[in-house]
């Protein structure tokens, strides 16, 4: 089959090709809905989870089965130093594992196509996702073959650090004699119980099926499962509250209260500041000075201003609340902070970093005298810096705006605005605000034209937001917002990966540099001006999958201890395309920004740093840290997920547009279209339905579905549009995908 027997429009048409066309000559495999057992082991693979527990628990040679001893530490340190780049025999990295078949695991190699295979959980050492680990490369004879090339495999024989908090959530099930926990994450083994935690479990077995439990796992001597107690019950499967709080407890946050003795001391929520307060400070509250936020912002850290200079520059102003002015640092309080790092936003709570006094303190509510660590710049008309100077100011917001607010003063800066369009305090006029508004914007779209022709990388990917009910705490709305992802770094392999899938249908992105991946992404985003309405539509989501598989390319940007690189060239941010790069801007929801103000203040006023503070602090606050930010990112997108799972479930099944995102024999992933979700299609959902064929000719992942009532034939490799029922799970709050058939033209509900 060639490429051009696939057209990229031909799901638009309902995706109808006649069995004839196509044939089946070429085809891998035939089913009938079914997974052949025999096939080369892909690394993205769904597999079922192990049925026979009872023979994972016997007396026989595989339940002797144990894990390989270690390699101490100093033997470690000794094989790392003496390695021959030319030659490795031992890898270290952080331990990803699939999370559709935990049976894989991976570390990346940089100088290698393919990262480091693990296969097994005896290969995989008692290492849980996440973990710094040390792995041995095996023999090239035991390597793997993974699309016609050798993929290096190996196994773990030292834990550098365990960051995976050995914790899971599941249900109990009994199988024989014993009873198990089954984790809701995949990654993690099954976990043992013991009888005495379960005294009931024989009376009424259906009450812990049918409950959420947290287990901390004590031991795992055994490949087959882990061993482990019982710390919490969460309450029913379903429960929104308990299902909310397993998302929490699974990504390892705390949002317990602080409690009265990490707070004594604290400045009361109505706090007013002092003279010594504002003591050595510039002042800055004769200034007009806004902040800009979501309108559903409580947290207000960081405000603008603007002014005209008799040169004809402007005086450009970015005032951060000054939280580290309140938090000593190292107290008691100090180190709970940096232990939960981050802000959480769940869909029905926001879990604060700080504690919610100093959230009232610290927040530049407009009116109110605040502390600020400000930076200010002397910009020309065309957004060039002439100068700039750090200061630790006191503030006086005038007015708190919104992003609608914001956009529509640049959509209509001369609009006579209605007296209350916006709370304005002082004897400052919406007319001021609005040509501050406008100098703002004109010389932040200068600049960020500038920065893209530099050499910045912007991807654009969807992001679903669910409204939740204040009263009842129950989903009524969803919509979708664009976010930028321009915080990562970029897999060279897997990007060059990319670009070869993509070429194969006929979209050529260059991928050699920041700057020539972007540039290649918006000359097909402009493409989408030009077309008609229709083929605007089928564009957009060609663009996403573009974007998705750009984004899966990249590593996520990390806060780094700049003293442990080992050249310069490790601080660069490809994204930003800029040598240095930090925060600075969110420290009442972020501590990697309260850490840059305490070093900033102490380079500007030339003091030493307390003697605690060392490189070895630096680097475990900066692990932590990247950490928990990716922690608190999952258990958004998850709550995300939850909620609108609830949604349709009280709405009922809806049917909806998806576009292929990935091919496999076993399945499909896809992106829905109108929600930015991803999901995967079984095909073991088809059985009885129709037939299924897998073919990669001219490597391009192909299936053919052989309906048989009506007898189509539906064609489907990446781009492919499908038609889908999207619903609950019938056993767990997960949305689960069903295939349609291409001419079942259902009405598209969105």
């Amino acid at each position: 089959m060639s490429n051009e027997s696939i057209p990229s429009d031909f799901v638009a048409q309902n995706q109808l090709k006649i069995t004839k066309k196509f044939g089946r000559k070429i085809s891998k495999r035939r089913n009938k809905g079914k997974i052949s057992d025999k096939q080369s082991v892909p690394i993205d693979v769904e597999v079922e989870e192990e049925k026979d527990i009872e023979s994972q628990t016997s007396k026989s040679s595989k339940q002797k089965e144990t894990f390989p001893q270690y390699v101490s530490e100093k033997q470690i340190d000794k094989l790392l130093k003496n390695e021959d780049s030319n030659g490795r025999q031992y890898i270290e990295g952080q331990l990803r594992i699939n999370p559709w078949c935990h049976k894989y695991a991976y570390l990346s190699l940089s100088d290698d196509q393919y990262d480091l295979l693990i296969v097994g959980l005896k290969d995989r050492n008692r290492a849980f996702d996440g973990d710094f680990v040390v792995a041995c490369i095996n023999q090239p004879d035991k390597w793997h073959m993974h699309r016609g090339q050798k993929q290096k495999t190996g196994v773990v024989v030292y834990i550098r650090e365990k960051v995976h908090p050995r914790k899971t959530v599941g249900c109990f099930k009994q199988r024989g004699a014993f009873t198990f926990l089954y984790p809701r994450d995949h990654r993690i083994p099954l976990v043992k119980i013991s009888k005495e935690s379960l005294e009931q479990f024989d009376v009424c077995p259906s009450s812990y099926e049918d409950t959420l439990y947290l287990v901390v796992i004590t031991d795992w001597a055994k490949p087959k499962f882990a061993i482990g107690k019982i710390e919490k019950v969460l309450g029913n499967i379903g429960d929104i509250k308990a299902e909310s709080n397993a998302i929490l407890l699974e990504c390892d946050l705390d949002v317990t209260p602080y409690g009265p003795d990490v707070m004594k001391g604290l400045p009361n929520s109505d706090y007013s500041l002092t003279e010594n307060d504002v003591k050595n400070r510039e002042d800055w509250r004769s200034e007009c000075i806004f902040t800009i936020d979501p309108d559903t912002a409580v947290d207000l850290d960081d405000s603008v201003s603007c002014k005209s200079l008799e040169n004809g520059n402007y005086e450009i102003g970015v005032h951060i609340s000054d939280v580290t002015h309140y938090i000593e640092f190292l107290s008691p309080l100090d180190i709970q902070i940096s232990k939960r790092a981050t802000t959480i936003y769940m869909t029905d709570n926001v879990y604060h970093m700080l504690p919610k006094q100093l959230c009232q303190v610290c927040s530049l509510s407009p009116g109110q005298d605040k502390l600020a660590f400000s930076v200010i710049w002397e910009m020309t008309q065309d957004a060039k810096i002439v100068k700039y100077h750090f200061a630790k100011t006191v503030i006086r917001s005038c007015c708190q705006m919104s992003y609608q607010h914001v956009q529509k003063l640049i959509e209509n800066p001369e609009h006579n605005w209605p007296d209350d369009f916006l709370n304005i305090n002082g004897n400052y006029k919406l007319s001021d605000l609005s040509t501050k508004v406008n100098i703002l914007h004109n010389l932040a779209t200068q600049m960020r034209k500038r920065r893209f022709q530099n050499g910045a990388l912007q991807i654009d990917q969807p992001k679903l937001y669910v409204r939740v009910d204040k009263t009842t705490g129950l989903p009524i709305s969803y919509n979708i917002e664009e976010r930028q992802d321009s915080n990562r770094e970029p897999s060279k392999h897997v990007l060059n990966r990319t670009q070869d899938t993509l070429q194969k249908f006929g979209i050529h992105l260059d991928v050699k540099s920041s700057a020539s991946l972007h540039a290649s992404i918006k000359r097909y985003e402009q493409e989408l001006e030009t077309e008609n309405d229709d083929t605007r539509a089928t564009m957009k989501y060609r663009m996403m999958v573009i974007n998705n598989l750009c984004s899966r390319a990249m590593t996520r940007a990390t806060y780094i201890c700049s003293s442990s690189v080992k050249a310069e060239e490790e601080l660069r941010h490809y994204a930003l395309n800029v040598s240095l790069y930090t925060h600075f801007t969110s420290p009442i929801r972020r501590y990697s920004d309260c850490v840059v103000h305490r070093l900033l203040y102490s380079t500007l006023e030339n003091v030493e740093m307390p003697k605690e503070w060392t490189k070895k602090l630096c680097k475990s606050i900066a692990a932590n840290c990247n950490i928990k930010k990716y922690s608190a990112k999952i258990a958004q997108e998850r709550s995300s997920e939850l909620y609108f799972t609830y949604l349709i479930d009280l709405k009922g099944p809806m049917i909806t547009m998806g576009i292929v995102l990935g091919v496999n024999e076993n399945f499909v992933n896809v992106i829905l279209c109108q929600l930015g979700t991803k999901l995967r299609l079984s095909f073991t959902q088809l059985k009885n339905l129709a037939d299924v064929e897998y073919s990669s000719e001219c490597s391009v992942p192909t299936i053919n579905i052989f309906w048989k009532q009506p007898p189509v034939t539906q064609v489907i490799n990446v781009f492919t549009l499908l038609y889908l029922r999207v619903e609950k799970h019938p056993e767990s709050f997960q949305l689960i995908g069903n295939f349609l058939p291409p001419n079942s033209n259902s009405e598209i509900l969105l």
